[in-house]
């Protein structure tokens, strides 16, 4: 009798661990898949560890997603796929947008831009990917006059941007950035700016009319189709940070000037990260935080 009962209490904790282990697997089946459309330059630590930073990224927000890296540079996107993901993220990278004679790939990027755009599929853009999509729909991306922009930088959000949830008054990330983008496209909502950057965020919308009425409004009826950042939340990682001291290292006088600001001993920049994360994912990809 005693090892019947231990056979059925073995198989009863076999069972529930099987449960276990399926509600994982359909949690893992039912997370969004996301393509990172990452423009690989070789010699850049960030553009080879950004899938890891963005994937730290989502852990700390217990945001649910699959993150699959393509490299957009050695070979265009496959529009045909377009369908097999649930959205799409553009990262940063040493590339400019408007240096199309050294990045020639980047025509390229803009026309599967335009697609993602007409077919309404969520994307997310991150500093070089805040550029090259407001370039490739109309925007005008030029060198920043202001110069660097480096470790912790703070921007002013508007209504429509706190409506969103990107904070009240102002917010903070990490950036690195020399280019910024001096005109958004018709279809974008600016959702922040500062004196030395006129377009920190912005919220993308099927067309100009859309735009135009959640500007308006400061609120909006659906979802918008795009967010992009000209920061960097993935600097907020432990990957990312490290990276980003790198750089600042590499330049004169970048460690001194802004390593304490990028370390960001206290925390702050990085709680602010996990916020304007958490939001712009949560409207783009909900079923990310579904149980």
């Amino acid at each position: 009798i005693q090892h019947a009962v231990a056979a059925a209490a073995a198989a009863a904790a076999a069972a529930v661990a099987a449960a276990i282990a399926m509600r994982h697997a359909l949690r893992w089946w039912k997370r969004p898949r996301l393509a990172l459309l990452n423009p690989v330059v070789p010699t850049s630590a960030y553009s080879l560890s950004v899938a890891k930073m963005l994937r730290e990224l989502c852990d700390a927000i217990d945001c649910r997603v699959a993150i699959h890296e393509v490299d957009v540079a050695s070979s265009p996107f496959d529009s045909a796929l377009i369908e097999h993901f649930d959205g799409f993220i553009i990262p940063g990278s040493v590339a400019s947008a408007y240096d199309k004679a050294t990045y020639p790939w980047t025509s390229h990027l803009e026309a599967t831009i335009r697609r993602l755009h007409a077919r309404g599929r969520p994307m997310l853009g991150i500093c070089y990917g805040h550029q090259i999509i407001s370039q490739a729909l109309g925007g005008r991306v030029e060198h920043n006059s202001a110069g660097l922009q480096a470790a912790r930088c703070e921007f002013d959000v508007t209504a429509l941007g706190a409506s969103l949830g990107l904070g009240d008054g102002t917010a903070a990330l990490q950036y690195h950035h020399n280019d910024c983008v001096t005109r958004l496209p018709p279809c974008a909502a600016n959702l922040g700016c500062s004196a030395s950057c006129p377009a920190h965020a912005s919220a993308l919308f099927a067309s100009p009319t859309t735009s135009r009425m959640a500007v308006s409004r400061g609120e909006i009826a659906d979802p918008p189709i795009g967010i992009t950042l000209q920061g960097h939340p993935e600097f907020s990682t432990p990957t990312g940070a490290a990276i980003l001291l790198d750089i600042l290292h590499g330049e004169e006088g970048g460690a001194e000037r802004y390593g304490d600001s990028a370390r960001d001993a206290d925390g702050r920049t990085a709680a602010q990260a996990h916020k304007i994360t958490r939001a712009v994912m949560g409207l783009l990809w909900p079923k990310a935080f579904a149980e």
